[in-house]
């Protein structure tokens, strides 16, 4: 097949269905209608003798071919890789050229960086600026979300970051065991018989009654009890401050979770928790990922957070921050 430079925008359009899945919505990104958006499918199917997109049978949208599926990722580094041609190195000014910005990640994560990475793009006063944070299953399949051009940047603890990535440490941070304040067993020291005894609680996406705490203590041929499992974060605030439930986060969520809580250092050694961002070779070089880049490690020299060595740590410590499964 031999495609003609009067084709190449309907390789965009193609990427774009392919991103979408649904015509209308596809038309919209693209500032095109609806009609002239169809016509370019049927001229994409002559050109590629494929269907590529048919219609779904539940009636959402529509599905991509065998054909369409093994192409949309060459197509979209193709398409990247055409695209840094017309942009030269360090031309990108975040006060006055649009992006999009997806960061996908952990709970913990997200929560630890998405207030001070959401005021950096306030104040750039640029509104065609754009971030939306997708804070994943603890199962999802990154590198096809990278693949797919569903996020841009992954942050989580450095052991979870896959080989194939590009990646960079942001944070050392620590663990910690939050409890309410007037807790009924007080404000002691932990001792590690205590912790086991105690009614946990953990944050997970996916519903597991496990976290990194309990793989921990079985190294330790020790047990505690997991009695919840929430699937959201910001139901631990409330959760905490209305029950005897306690809680392990990273330090850096102190804040994150709100006030009500006071934190305990943990009786035991713990897991390393150093936090990390990754991201695809192809997005290395492009300008604007890079600037993303540059601010999430400016962030993170704010936001270190002390370590601690004794308990209790009250209740929120001197931190300028505002973050699945590490409990």
């Amino acid at each position: 097949m031999n495609l003609k430079p009067s084709d190449l925008p309907l390789l965009v359009s193609l990427d774009m269905l392919l991103e979408e899945r649904n015509v209308t919505r596809a038309a919209s990104r693209l500032h095109v209608s609806q009609p002239a958006l169809s016509a370019q499918l049927v001229r994409l199917r002559r050109l590629f003798k494929d269907p590529l997109l048919i219609p779904s049978e539940t009636g959402r949208g529509m599905v991509p071919t065998p054909k369409a599926q093994e192409m949309a990722v060459s197509l979209r580094d193709a398409l990247a890789q055409l695209g840094t041609l017309a942009d030269p190195v360090d031309s990108f000014d975040p006060a006055r050229d649009a992006a999009m910005f997806c960061v996908g990640g952990s709970f913990s994560a997200i929560s630890t960086f998405a207030n001070p990475l959401i005021r950096s793009f306030q104040a750039q006063e640029n509104r065609q600026l754009r971030l939306a944070f997708r804070s994943g299953s603890e199962d999802a399949d990154v590198l096809a979300q990278f693949e797919n051009g569903e996020i841009d940047m992954l942050l989580v603890p450095n052991e979870q970051v896959p080989p194939s990535l590009k990646t960079k440490q942001l944070l050392a941070d620590e663990f910690v065991m939050l409890q309410r304040i007037g807790h009924p067993r007080g404000n002691y020291d932990l001792t590690i018989d205590e912790y086991c005894s105690l009614g946990h609680l953990i944050v997970s996406s996916s519903g597991r009654m496990e976290g990194l705490m309990d793989v921990r203590l079985k190294e330790l041929n020790r047990t505690r009890d997991v009695l919840v499992s929430a699937p959201y974060g910001d139901t631990i605030g409330s959760l905490l401050t209305t029950t005897d439930l306690v809680c392990t986060l990273p330090q850096s969520m102190i804040q994150a979770v709100g006030p009500g809580v006071e934190a305990f250092a943990l009786p035991f050694g713990q897991p390393n928790m150093s936090l990390a961002m990754a991201w695809h070779s192809r997005l290395d070089k492009q300008p604007a990922h890079r600037w993303l880049r540059d601010e999430l490690v400016r962030i993170s020299g704010r936001l270190r957070p002390p370590r601690y060595t004794h308990s209790p740590v009250f209740p929120f410590p001197l931190l300028d921050l505002t973050p699945d499964g590490y409990h």
